[in-house]
């Protein structure tokens, strides 16, 4: 195993559905956490103002691959949420960030997520056939809480 000392690369990642490592994702991003800040005024001191915090927001979780008839399984769980199933919806993902040997360092954890976006591919005549240009599917998830561990 290399010994890593600096920074990771965001190449190398895995992602998983309840478990189950889901592979083809080109892009995964992490969602943002925000904390709300709220004010206040002591009554003995009308001069200034005080900061307390308030609740927590998180951004989307934004899952991106490349289109196939074999990438059902995101599909599928985006049907359950049209279906009204909610808690076969409800899933558990995981997205761990690995090292170039393929060995796992952190891993985020995002609880009672469901997809409440998907996005089908564009489709372009004129974007020819190189390298790099292959059809994605974007999948919007969101969630009720983020984890963020060492592993």
């Amino acid at each position: 195993m290399p010994d890593r000392h600096g920074p990771l690369r965001p190449n190398r990642f895995a992602v998983e559905l309840d478990g189950i490592t889901i592979a083809g994702f080109q892009r995964v991003e992490i969602p943002s956490k925000r904390t709300e800040q709220i004010e206040y005024r002591e009554g003995n001191d009308p001069a200034h103002h005080r900061r307390l915090w308030g609740r927590s927001t998180y951004e989307d979780l934004i899952l991106e691959r490349g289109a196939n008839k074999e990438n059902t399984d995101l599909y599928k769980w985006r049907t359950r949420v049209d279906e009204g199933n909610v808690d076969a919806a409800r899933k558990t993902v995981a997205v761990v960030l690995q090292d170039e040997a393929g060995q796992s360092h952190i891993r985020w954890n995002f609880t009672n997520a469901w997809p409440k976006e998907y996005q089908p591919p564009t489709l372009e005549s004129n974007t020819g056939g190189g390298q790099g240009n292959v059809a994605t599917e974007t999948y919007v998830v969101t969630f009720d809480e983020m984890e963020r561990k060492e592993v």
